[in-house]
């Protein structure tokens, strides 16, 4: 019997992302809902998928057994809730909510109902990223510096261009180097949106991490880098990673292009997606729950407390 998968949300990032893997599965019953009648209807045809509705009592009525939650960040919270009430798992598009507090409430909620929730931080999954994790190994990092470059705000205020933009490197951060706290936060903003950004901070192993982050570069841009212990970890986003221990160097290349549909994989969404659908499956917590996601915001909330 093929499992049944509500996909809530049929934007671009569902769109670019979701749709290309989850329509290729044939094992999969989707059921997609979005408010607008348009895009649902042209997803349907170009996915052959007969269930459609922008109604979400009549979804929560035909009851999916899993969701992909894929709507704008503000909406994340009252369906999330509404989901895990029902008895859902639940995949919600970072960030899992806009306050840390609701965060945390979804996350109580998720344990209360014994559901599985994850929060999709793409980059954690992106093959490149996690060979590079296995390459530092165990031992704590010197420095960390994550830096991300656009070529314009994506926003249109500072806030929510650090909670739905910047959030991706304060996240590898944790994953790389651990917990920690903001130390320092400067920051150039004009009009209200976020320009340039960099912020200082105190791991707790008792190393230093920097994120850094120019919104006027003329491209984008992704460079992780990780230091200590006679060694050099450099990743460009996604396509290149080295290692540096003293004379010795090695490198990888991964076929890259801009192109979303042939690099979802390269980029962590098909990883993700699999891992989601194996926790379900087992019932085990996923790498990036929402209790994981609390910490994140909390770094977040904390460069946004110094704006």
């Amino acid at each position: 019997m093929k499992k049944k998968i509500a996909v809530i949300g049929l934007g671009s990032i569902c769109q670019k992302a979701y749709m290309p893997i989850l329509g290729a599965q044939k094992d999969l019953e989707l059921m997609l809902y979005n408010r607008s009648p348009e895009p649902l209807a042209a997803t349907q045809k170009k996915y052959r998928i007969d269930y459609g509705t922008n109604n979400l009592g009549q979804l929560m009525d035909d009851q999916p057994e899993t969701a992909f939650v894929l709507t704008s960040s503000d909406s994340h919270f009252e369906i999330v809730k509404l989901l895990l009430q029902n008895g859902v798992d639940v995949f919600v598009e970072k960030p899992a909510t806009m306050k840390v507090d609701e965060t945390r409430i979804l996350a109580e909620l998720a344990d209360e109902h014994r559901r599985v929730l994850m929060v999709g931080f793409n980059r954690r999954f992106a093959p490149l990223h996690i060979q590079a994790k296995a390459l530092w190994g165990e031992k704590p990092v010197g420095m960390g510096i994550f830096r991300k470059f656009r070529q314009k705000p994506s926003f249109e205020d500072r806030r929510r261009q650090l909670y739905e933009d910047t959030i991706h490197q304060i996240d590898l951060l944790r994953f790389y180097c651990g917990e920690g706290s903001v130390e320092s936060f400067v920051h150039e903003s004009k009009g209200g949106k976020l320009l340039s950004a960099a912020a200082a901070i105190r791991l707790a192993s008792g190393g230093v991490g920097i994120i850094e982050t120019n919104l006027q570069a003329g491209a984008w841009r992704e460079y992780y880098s990780l230091y200590g212990h006679q060694t050099t970890v450099e990743i460009e986003a996604f396509s290149k990673l080295s290692i540096t221990q003293g004379p010795e160097q090695k490198g990888w290349v991964e076929p890259y292009s801009s192109a979303w549909q042939s690099t979802l994989a390269g980029r962590g969404f098909e990883p993700q997606i699999k891992h989601f659908f194996d926790c379900v499956e087992s019932r085990e917590q996923p790498q990036t729950t929402a209790w994981d996601s609390v910490k994140t915001q909390e770094l977040t909330e904390a460069m946004i407390g110094l704006l």
